[in-house]
């Protein structure tokens, strides 16, 4: 099974390319409970190389940021992790999220049609008519050297009567907007090749990613609530600082600059 999956992910690649992501680097399963888990455990017994990839059919234990629970049902969506070995700069390291929006949504944008707009929700979002399309959860490991586990959500073929009712206003899918099925594995060999060439240097430089989510900024504009560690402020959406710190101005014409939150409300 993985051989076919592998073969249909590089299909129509370069030799160049097969090399740098060889077989041995894709793992398929029918079903797992987290793939970011699984990858994260092989990694931490030393069984990773750079781009190594688990891809599943089914996650009985799918987790987004925060440890938010992310269901799908089996065959219907892209569900993996790939894992990244970092760069030496750890000033760098909280681009990652940025990056994969970049690389996922440049994917995703290439089999969208022309009349459909896709949106970047900071920090880890894909929003589609107001809908999340997608999710990113990034975790690293530092022993037995730096890595980053990179998982995404894709809802690829699933159908709006798949969700529970309380999540059709607010998720949707490839599916819903294109009106016909998509090749998982196909978004995923996009997806591959894209952090093959810009990974790890977008991170560095990093002015085409802000740009890009810049112009599909989802927060821009808007009235929010950032839940962080430490408070909670309230303010519009600003778009983003020079290494994709989200921006929140506040009433009193104060711009505060925000690193990571909780929790972002819409007020």
């Amino acid at each position: 099974m993985r051989s076919t999956v592998y073969s249909t992910v590089t299909r129509g690649w370069s030799p160049d390319l097969v090399r740098v992501f060889p077989e041995d680097r894709f793992r398929f399963l029918e079903s797992t409970g987290s793939t970011n888990d699984d990858l994260l455990e092989l990694l931490r017994q030393g069984k990773v190389d750079h781009l190594t990839t688990i891809q599943a059919d089914h996650q009985s234990k799918g987790r987004g940021r925060r440890g938010d629970k992310w269901e799908a049902p089996a065959g219907a969506n892209l569900l993996f992790s790939i894992a990244l070995r970092l760069p030496g700069d750890k000033t760098i390291w909280t681009r990652l999220p940025h990056l994969t929006a970049y690389v996922v949504g440049n994917a995703v944008e290439s089999i969208l049609p022309g009349e459909v707009d896709l949106c970047a929700k900071w920090p880890n979002d894909l929003i589609v008519d107001g809908k999340k399309l997608g999710g990113i959860l990034v975790e690293t490991v530092m022993t037995p050297e730096p890595f980053a586990v990179v998982g995404v959500g894709l809802n690829v073929n699933m159908r709006s009567s798949d969700l529970p009712g309380d999540l059709r206003e607010i998720a949707t899918s490839l599916y819903e907007s294109v009106g016909c099925e998509s090749s998982r594995s196909f978004l995923l060999g996009l997806i591959i090749r894209g952090f093959i060439q810009d990974f790890p240097s977008r991170l560095s430089d990093f002015a085409k990613v802000r740009s890009w989510l810049e112009e599909r900024s989802f927060l821009r504009g808007k009235t929010i609530r950032v839940i962080t560690n430490r408070d909670a402020m309230t303010g519009v959406g600003r778009g983003l600082g020079p290494g994709g710190e989200l921006l929140l101005e506040l009433e009193s014409g104060e711009v505060r600059t925000i690193i990571s939150s909780e929790k972002i409300e819409f007020c």
